[in-house]
C-alpha cells in the first residue's frame, strides 16, 4: 500500500464489515485499499500483540482522508484461552459489540485475505432479508502474491458457494453469533445453521493464499506476502 496516495471513495452501502486479522497484516495490506470503500465501517478485530496490524490500521487512518478512514481496531484478549486460535470467540466478541453499536445493521464478516472486485455493490440486493445469509458463488484461490497482482493461475476454492466463514452478509436484527471455537473450522458451519434461507449472490472473490492452512492460527511456513 502506498500510504501517499489519498483515497476518496463515494459510500454506497449501508454495509458493517468484521474481520478478524492475527498475523495477517502482510495481507490484509493488499485488500484494505479496495474493500473498505464498499463498508460504512470496518472493523478489525486482533490480538493486542499483534502490533504489525495495529501499525497498518493506524497508518492507514493517519494517511487517508478522514471520511474514508472509517477502519477501527477491536482488541479480542481470548484468542488462546486453552485453545490453539478462538475465531469463533473473536467473532461473537464483534457481533456483540456491533449490535449494540448499530443494531438493525447489515453486517458482513469478510476474512483478512478476501479481495471484493470492482462489480461489489452491485451484486448486493437493495434489502438484506431477515433471516437470510447470503454467500458468493465462487472464490478462486491464488497461491502466491505474483499470481495474486497477474490475476493468473487461480485455484477454484471447492466450497466457494458453501456461505463458509470468508463471506457471510446478513441483516444483525435477530442478533445470531458466531460460538467460542478451538480453531477456524467448524465454528461457521453452526453459525450457517442459525439462518432460515441461504442466498448465493453472483460473485466472485479473490483469495490470497492456500486454503485450510491456516486453521490453528496464522502459519508462516508459507512465508509472507
Amino acid at each position: 500500500m502506498n500510504n501517499n496516495i489519498l483515497y476518496i471513495h463515494i459510500y454506497m452501502s449501508d454495509i458493517i464489515a468484521i474481520t478478524i486479522c492475527v498475523n495477517y497484516s502482510d495481507i490484509l495490506k493488499h485488500v484494505i485499499c479496495q474493500n473498505i470503500k464498499f463498508f460504512r465501517l470496518w472493523y478489525i478485530v486482533t490480538d493486542e500483540n499483534d502490533t504489525e496490524t495495529i501499525e497498518l490500521i493506524n497508518n492507514f487512518k493517519l494517511n487517508t482522508p478522514e471520511k474514508c478512514n472509517n477502519i477501527s481496531i477491536l482488541i479480542y484478549k481470548n484468542f488462546y484461552d486453552k485453545v490453539k486460535f478462538n475465531k469463533g470467540g473473536a467473532i461473537k466478541f464483534a457481533q456483540e459489540y456491533t449490535h449494540q453499536h448499530h443494531e438493525n445493521s447489515n453486517v458482513l464478516l469478510i476474512d483478512s485475505d478476501i479481495y471484493l472486485p470492482d462489480n461489489f455493490l452491485d451484486k448486493i440486493p437493495n434489502k438484506i432479508e431477515l433471516r437470510t445469509l447470503y454467500g458468493v458463488s465462487e472464490r478462486l484461490d491464488y497461491w502466491s502474491k505474483e499470481d495474486y497482482f497477474n490475476d493468473v493461475n487461480p485455484h477454484i476454492y471447492p466450497y466457494g458457494n458453501k456461505f463458509v466463514g470468508f463471506f457471510q452478509l446478513y441483516n444483525n436484527n435477530l442478533f445470531n453469533t458466531y460460538q467460542d471455537s478451538k480453531n477456524c473450522s467448524e465454528c461457521d458451519m453452526k453459525f450457517i445453521r442459525l439462518f432460515r434461507k441461504k442466498v448465493n449472490l453472483d460473485l466472485s472473490v479473490k483469495h490470497l493464499g492456500k486454503e485450510g492452512v491456516n486453521w490453528n492460527g496464522r502459519d508462516y511456513s508459507y512465508g509472507k506476502f
